[in-house]
């Protein structure tokens, strides 16, 4: 039944009672429909009712039948029963069998008004109660899977997902603002197909009424009925769009973004859903804005170390670029590899960080042209104990130590500073181990010219199996050649 109007289905075989009953509660503002039959009542139900009065004596078949099928297939609805006959052990069976409560004909038409009304409450707070654990639920899984998230892209995505479930409205795009630039643009869409390389280069403005609204004040904007088409839709892939609701993501104290909402039907959201709505967008502001400090410390962090290497390299003019070269080289073999986004980040970090130790070495040995001594050798072998003594004051994941102490190891189990072999040596340290010798050899050195890129590639299959690992110097090849 289409409206908020309390609807009322009676299945009594008494017509005097169920007309009286009917235009007494038509009265009061309720919608009833009567019928002398258990199948008739049944077939009707899916037209939606609030409460059921039910006899248990009928023409058809039995009552505590059609309690049962009301209970199994609409478990919602508030029933009543109405009876000649009653006990103290029918009660008991009827309120097993999920009725609400029954009456004892004869009685007194208010009494079955309050009986109705009680039910009604009863089932309105155990909905509440439902909706509530269920959000709640819902909730704490948002915040379980949101947790650790520093991807801007990963947060809008997931969020779009939850928020489009919730709200069953067509589609769902995820707007990320630039403070700086009073600039919105797309961090996920959900609901239709598109490009995300695409729509993440537009980049557009609200009008000022709309902006006033949403992110001055940080009010949503819900239009059920769509008159005119607002300018931000022209960004939205929605045909013949009827509604719209968009929602600030407010963090702790601005707003971070837009949950925008667009249906090609009339939509209304229920206070429930709102909350719930609000609720996640909020998490998602707050989850955006541990993401963005995050990244500012990263940034921070990675301007340290470049100028920490830098100061590495300017002792040897022969090696500036040659960390950032190194690492670079390293992401794209990892990335080749399908390693894991942490995984290629941390090598990120270790190759450029593999030979801050030579800040330690000195310069008589770092520029020697002619052959190094015995002694001086030894002496720049201990430049990856060095690096790994120096990183580990820093606050870096423990990954990236053991790849820079082993970059040196060789895959025969020749190399330096523990003679480590094959598989023995991290993954990290064998990827750093090529992408380093490949850069040293086509880079010029005070003791020699540069290779060409071909011969250093035919330098790395030969040393294949004895220096380096021969599944990465095939994926390197692949990659370089």
């Amino acid at each position: 039944m289409g409206d908020n109007k309390i609807s009322v289905l009676i299945i009594d075989d008494e017509q005097l009672l169920t007309k009286s009953l009917a235009a007494i509660f038509e009265e009061k503002g309720y919608k009833v429909k009567t019928t002398a039959f258990g199948k008739q009542g049944i077939e009707w139900l899916e037209e939606g009712f609030n409460v059921v009065l039910l006899d248990l004596k009928l023409p058809d078949i039995d009552g505590l039948q059609v309690l049962k099928k009301i209970k199994r297939t609409y478990p919602g609805i508030v029933v009543i029963i109405i009876t000649a006959f009653s006990s103290v052990n029918m009660a008991v069976n009827l309120m097993n069998e999920g009725a609400y409560s029954y009456v004892s004909k004869p009685f007194e038409v208010e009494e079955l008004r309050e009986l109705i009304d009680r039910g009604l409450k009863a089932k309105a707070d155990e909905n509440n109660k439902h909706r509530l654990l269920n959000n709640l639920s819902l909730l704490y899984q948002v915040n379980r899977e949101m947790e650790g998230l520093v991807e801007l892209q990963s947060i809008a995505g997931l969020t779009a997902r939850y928020l489009i479930g919730i709200t069953k409205i067509d589609i769902c795009a995820l707007l990320l603002f630039d403070e700086k630039t009073k600039e919105f643009f797309f961090g996920a869409l959900s609901g239709v197909e598109y490009n995300l390389e695409q729509i993440a280069q537009k980049r557009f403005k609200l009008d000022k009424k709309m902006y006033q609204r949403l992110i001055d004040e940080q009010v949503a904007v819900l239009i059920p009925h769509l008159k005119t088409k607002p300018d931000i839709l022209k960004y939205i892939p929605a045909s013949n769009p009827k509604s719209l609701c968009i929602f600030p993501l407010v963090g702790r104290e601005k707003v971070r973004g837009l949950a925008l909402f667009v249906s090609g039907r009339e939509v209304s959201i229920e206070e429930d859903v709102l909350e719930t709505v609000k609720t996640i967008t909020t998490q998602a502001a707050i989850c955006i804005e541990n993401a963005n400090r995050y990244l500012k410390l990263k940034h921070d962090y990675l301007g340290a170390i470049t100028a920490l290497v830098g100061a590495v390299e300017d002792k040897d003019e022969f090696q500036q670029g040659h960390s950032e070269a190194v690492a670079e080289l390293a992401v794209k073999v990892a990335k080749k590899m399908n390693l894991l986004s942490d995984q290629v980040e941390f090598i990120r970090l270790a190759g450029l960080l593999h030979d801050i130790g030579k800040i330690s070495i000195s310069e008589n040995i770092l520029l020697k042209k002619n052959k190094l001594t015995v002694d001086e050798f030894m002496k720049l072998k201990m430049h990856s104990i060095a690096s790994t003594s120096i990183l580990r004051k820093m606050d870096l994941n423990q990954q990236i130590l053991p790849m820079v102490l082993y970059h040196h190891e060789r895959y025969d189990g020749s190399g330096y500073p523990e003679g480590l072999r094959a598989y023995a040596i991290p993954l990290g340290a064998r990827i750093l181990a090529v992408c380093d010798a490949y850069n040293a050899m086509v880079s010029v050195r005070p003791y020699r010219k540069n290779l060409k890129q071909k011969d250093a590639i035919e330098e790395l299959k030969r040393c294949s199996k004895s220096q380096f690992d021969p599944d990465i110097v095939d994926v390197f090849v692949n990659i370089v050649a």
